[in-house]
């Protein structure tokens, strides 16, 4: 699509938990590794040269043969960190609030408070999308 010349961005928003080959996950227990820097690596190897690669994903932990080598060769712009949450929500929750925002195809469950660990269980086997806890149901 780009003719060989990359992306302009490249988003990776996995974390830290993609799949990882026998290999990968032995590495992962000699080195005490959580989770595989693969996406990051996708990414830099996607982005053209000068290009960003912005990391949404959660990375716990250090790792092994980063790329640093491609990074600088490409000339890679890496952003990451976490959302700055804090900054937007006020104006955010206004817009679910006004009716200007629908939440309905994201929220695909509402559960009490008192059932967090089945909502986390359906999530984890993919069951749902986003799970609403209500402390006063």
């Amino acid at each position: 699509m780009t003719e060989g010349r990359g992306a302009d961005v490249c988003v990776e928003a996995v974390g830290f938990e993609p799949d990882r080959n026998l290999l990968d996950r032995a590495k992962a227990v000699i080195n005490m590794e959580i989770g595989s820097p693969k996406v990051i690596e996708a990414c830099m190897s996607a982005v053209r040269r000068g290009g960003i690669v912005s990391v949404l994903g959660v990375y716990p932990t250090t790792y092994d043969n980063f790329p640093l080598g491609q990074f600088f060769d490409k000339g890679i712009i890496l952003k990451g960190g976490q959302a700055p949450a804090h900054k937007h929500i006020d104006k955010l929750l206004s817009y679910v609030v006004e009716g200007k925002v629908k939440l309905d195809d994201v929220i695909t469950h509402r559960l009490p408070l008192t059932e967090i660990a089945r909502g986390y269980e359906m999530f984890k086997k993919k069951e749902c999308v986003k799970v609403v806890l209500d402390p006063w149901a």
